[in-house]
């Protein structure tokens, strides 16, 4: 079963929310809450949410049919966001 390009493009971004959410986690208990990395998190971590209702319900979330520049980015931005936590 082949995943679909909506599918794709959200579960992209919610590999990119919850790698940066776990990035920004251990920021947070590293260097305590500042109003920075607290927000970060908590944008991360509305991401993750925001993505998983696209990956569980990709037709009534949207995104590209085909692959596109902005799916592309998503894609890009999920790989680089990976490569970042491991760094």
């Amino acid at each position: 079963m082949a995943l679909s390009t909506r599918r794709t493009f959200w579960l992209a971004l919610c590999w990119l929310g919850a790698t940066q959410s776990l990035s920004w986690g251990v920021a947070v208990v590293r260097v305590g809450v500042w109003p920075g990395n607290a927000a970060a998190l908590v944008g991360f971590l509305l991401l993750t949410v925001v993505a998983l209702l696209g990956v569980a319900r990709p037709q009534w979330a949207g995104g590209p049919d085909e692959p596109t520049a902005v799916w592309w980015a998503a894609v890009a931005a999920a790989v680089v966001g990976t490569i970042a936590l491991f760094v």
